[in-house]
């Protein structure tokens, strides 16, 4: 059961659908409270920092409730707006967020708590650092020598290549800190935007991670001569950065990198994002989690979102955001020994694993994260930080090897567009179903639960006759509901319970339905005719960030931001 939803259903059910006007916000009091211990809107995490520091503006998320009619076109796009408006008068706006009907900007804890009394404003959170973490402790000692890179042959990617599949038209978006223009990628990056910063067409990825990434995904090894391969060596990558050069991003920046690949996913056939990073959660569940609103919304769109499980392992619990969200596919890693036999492979002691709030088990693959080769940006951050990480091929060209989930992400986001290819019809939903049940089994010592399903098998997957979907029975998450809610009214109404809490839910229609928390957790969510969606009536992208540039917002300005790549220790 959701947070809150205990509560008695008559209170539920008297939170009106409003749609508050910029005159009724201006008059809005900016008072207050006199303590920030139990808000309603306001997220612990960001309740702790009001606390905390209660005269400094901290960066937050401002979401809106679900719009009454009569509807106006596109909904969510007049809602953030109504954000933007809300955050300007209360503190300092940065942008709209139409992909959650919300905005991000600053606020000390009076104009947070004033916005809070509004009564168009659903929730206000933490806009939460997100970035790749260092592995807590070290793993095996490997011996010296040549160094191999063994995940396409261990996914069996290899055997895919030999029937002729590449990934060849399918597009991967990285969402991470830049694509650079490496040989191995050369005149596949088809596109390439900036959320994180002032955005560099002439050096894309002054982090060097993402560049890694893509080359995981989709590196064709022309520069070394075959030696080094990504999973889908024909696959296209659109570069979206939403991470700074020391790795560091927010909720937000990834947030405005969805919305923008929604606006584009038809116009470069993306079927895949890759979200190598994650966040500790700042709610007390996913259904609450404004980046897990995100990236269920991209999910029903069509787009296969994986997510690294994150690297806190080996104890359990340790799942970050957006990873520990139910419907997206959630990538764990294991530990090859640098040997290509699965029979000594383990689940890496980095490895994030666990049943977040509200959630289910995590991760639902693994797949090797260890010293992954790929390629390297030359003086990039994680170049300078790491000179020892620099791998040299058999013709001279260098290399960057890694590890960590970010890593494992990469690898099963290509083994999907090499799915994808094959078979360009399925649904996220099939596709995870498919994932997880043509797994093969490997080694020793792993907790079962950290393993999930298995080790991934893209030959597997690629030639597998399973049907079905995954996801069967989960919940949304509240942003989806809000942002989605025009588009599903008049859909026919299926309850889970019919007297849930106490209520007749037959004798509630479209326009007596207050869309609250308790029918979130009581509609039957498998039954929305997705597929009818007016997706088109929907506006992903199309509010312009405030005047004040990436480039100029104080990233480091709170003291749990203060990390640099130099901190990381990737083996």
């Amino acid at each position: 059961m959701a947070p809150g939803s205990s509560r008695p259903l008559h209170k539920l059910l008297t939170r009106g659908l409003t749609f508050v006007s910029t005159l009724v916000l201006a008059a809005a009091p900016l008072v207050a409270q006199p303590a920030y211990a139990a808000i309603p809107k306001i997220s612990p995490a960001l309740l702790a920092q009001m606390t905390a520091h209660p005269s400094q503006r901290v960066p937050v998320i401002v979401e809106m409730n679900a719009a009454s009619l009569p509807f106006s076109s596109p909904v969510n796009t007049a809602l953030a707006q109504q954000a933007v408006s809300i955050l300007q008068m209360n503190g300092q706006a940065v942008g709209g967020l139409p992909i959650i009907q919300g905005a991000a900007g600053y606020a000390n804890a009076s104009g947070i708590t004033a916005m809070s009394l509004l009564p168009g404003v659903a929730s206000i959170e933490q806009d939460a650092v997100v970035r790749p973490r260092r592995p807590a402790t070290s793993g095996s000692p490997l011996p010296p020598g040549h160094l191999n890179s063994y995940y396409p042959q261990e996914t069996r990617a290899t055997q895919v290549w030999t029937q002729g599949g590449s990934g060849h038209g399918v597009a991967v978006a990285v969402l991470d800190s830049g694509v650079a223009n490496d040989p191995d990628l050369a005149g596949r990056v088809v596109a390439s935007v900036g959320f994180a910063g002032a955005h560099d067409p002439a050096h894309p990825d002054k982090g060097g991670h993402g560049s890694h990434v893509a080359g995981t995904i989709a590196g064709n090894g022309s520069k070394s001569n075959g030696e080094y391969v990504g999973m889908a060596p024909q696959a296209n990558i659109v570069d979206v950065q939403v991470l700074d050069q020391d790795g560091n991003g927010r909720y937000s920046s990834i947030l405005a990198g969805l919305g923008w690949v929604l606006s584009h996913k038809d116009q470069f056939n993306i079927k895949v994002v890759n979200l190598s990073f994650g966040a500790p959660p700042s709610t007390p569940s996913y259904q609450t989690d404004p980046l897990a609103a995100g990236v269920e919304i991209a999910w029903r769109d069509g787009l296969t979102i994986v997510a690294a499980a994150g690297n806190g392992g080996p104890a359990g619990g340790t799942v970050e955001s957006p990873g520990l969200d139910p419907y997206v596919v959630t990538v764990g890693s294991t530990d090859d020994l640098e040997t290509l036999p699965l029979a000594d492979d383990s689940v890496a002691w980095f490895s994030a694993w666990g049943t977040p709030g509200g959630s289910v088990a995590r991760p639902d693959v693994v797949v090797d994260g260890r010293r992954i080769v790929s390629t390297r940006v030359p003086g990039s951050t994680i170049d300078a930080h790491l000179p020892d990480h620099v791998v040299t091929a058999n013709n001279g060209a260098t290399y960057t090897r890694l590890s960590g989930t970010s890593m494992s992400t990469a690898v099963a986001s290509g083994a999907i567009a090499l799915l994808l290819e094959h078979n360009p019809n399925l649904t996220p939903d099939q596709v995870k179903r498919i994932l997880t049940s043509t797994t093969q089994p490997f080694g020793v010592g792993a907790p079962p639960a950290a393993a999930g399903a298995g080790m991934l098998d893209a030959y597997a997957a690629r030639n597998s006759g399973v049907v079905g979907t995954a996801n069967l029975g989960q919940r949304q998450a509240d942003g989806v509901a809000r942002t989605l809610y025009a588009a599903l009214y008049g859909q026919p109404l299926v309850w889970k319970n019919l007297t849930y809490l106490g209520t007749n839910w037959l004798g509630f229609t479209w326009q007596t339905l207050p869309w609250t928390q308790a029918a979130w957790d009581n509609i039957a969510w498998d039954n929305i005719a997705w597929d009818n969606i007016a997706w088109d009536n929907i506006a992903w992208d199309n509010i312009a960030w405030d005047n004040i540039a990436w480039d100029n917002i104080a990233w480091d300005n709170a003291e749990w931001d203060n990390i640099a790549w130099d901190a990381f220790s990737y083996d």
